[in-house]
């Protein structure tokens, strides 16, 4: 994954040592698809956050925040794609993507970037929002070409995407001065993290858990550059410009990737989304809400408050014919950035417990 000195990609690595390239895994969700018999993953960034604080100004770093598609049996690398490199903000790229057959007619409205030499019409991809960037992508799944690109919730850090999808970043917020102060959209939490999206295959849209959250980070110097300090960063979390409500949750087409519709709430939405064949939603909030969304409107259905944070993933199952619906709820302030932006919030983490609720007949 991380070249070592004199393999391909090491150029890109500033001449740093191989020991001080720490840090870039695969943390997240894997994907597999029998038919290609290709495992698809992607790589995290590099540590500490600033490029100045790890002495690789410029440095893109091959093979962090990588889309991989590797063959499961000799582990080789079919095709790879960098959807962001020089990483200065902890923006891991280990997200699910999820691989759709459908139909491909981009939209030109509101992206970051087309491939005008894609073919268009049916084809099987590769689509999701991998990183906390916020920003959603579409490949070709058995060669990884580039389809399309497109922004969700604020973000400064990507410049452009080319025609081919490779990335230019926002030099106005690369961390390359010690003590200067950058604001950075989104926060190392992301635009999105790891809570689960979800599809429909009915609708053939995605459904995204997003955060309008930014930053002030400033690279510190009282602390050596080392594992346990991951970011080194001195950070002030802030709305996203003009936004109020820190959770959303969006609706994406995967055949054109138009937004569809966004819903938000005043708290983090930290949960996993589930999509159920009925046409709704689940999602969980930090202010111990469990609600319930028309996945074609977004307008909430349902909701009940529970005694815990509901950060955990909701299921679905059925017993004699009847539907219920379960979640895992508790823990601590696994999104505690945006806490203080909304003091009137009551976050309690209370008891973990598994809360059961059974649809109507």
């Amino acid at each position: 994954m991380i070249p070592r000195p004199g393999q391909p990609g090491d150029e890109t690595w500033a001449g740093s040592p191989f020991e001080s390239r720490w840090m870039t895994g695969v943390w997240g969700q894997l994907t597999y698809d029998p038919e290609l018999d290709l495992v698809y993953y992607g790589s995290s960034g590099v540590g500490p956050a600033s490029e100045a604080q790890r002495n690789m100004l410029g440095a893109t770093m091959a093979g962090t925040n990588t889309r991989f598609a590797v063959r499961p049996k000799t582990g080789e690398v079919v095709w790879k794609h960098q959807v962001l490199p020089r990483d200065n903000w902890d923006q891991e790229c280990t997200f699910e993507m999820m691989i759709i057959n459908t139909p491909v007619n981009p939209s030109a409205a509101g992206m970051l970037s087309v491939n005008p030499d894609a073919r268009r019409g049916p084809r099987k991809t590769l689509t999701g929002v991998p990183c906390k960037t916020g920003i959603a992508w579409s490949f070709d799944a058995a060669t990884g070409e580039f389809l399309w690109a497109k922004p969700t919730t604020e973000q400064n850090l990507v410049a452009r995407i080319d025609p081919k999808g490779l990335v230019t970043v926002n030099e106005d917020a690369v961390l390359k001065e010690i003590g200067k102060t950058y604001h950075v959209c989104p926060t190392y939490n992301g635009g999105r993290d790891w809570p689960q999206g979800a599809y429909n295959p009915k609708s053939n849209v995605m459904y995204m858990p997003l955060s309008n959250l930014c930053i002030d980070s400033t690279a510190r110097t009282d602390r050596k550059a080392e594992p346990r300090y991951v970011y080194n960063t001195d950070n002030v979390g802030k709305f996203a410009a003009g936004k109020d409500k820190v959770g959303r949750i969006d609706a994406i087409s995967v055949e054109t990737g138009k937004t569809l519709w966004s819903w938000e709430t005043r708290v983090s939405n930290y949960s996993p989304i589930l999509a159920s064949g009925g046409g709704l939603l689940f999602n969980g909030s930090m202010d111990r809400y469990l609600r319930a969304l028309d996945a074609d409107s977004g307008q909430v259905l349902w909701q009940t408050r529970l005694p815990s944070q509901a950060v955990g993933g909701a299921v679905t199952y059925s017993i004699n014919g009847r539907q219920f619906i379960a979640i895992a709820a508790g823990g601590g302030p696994i999104a505690a950035l945006g806490t203080g932006l909304t003091p009137e919030a009551d976050m309690s983490s209370g008891n973990n417990a598994m809360y059961v609720f059974a649809l109507p007949q």
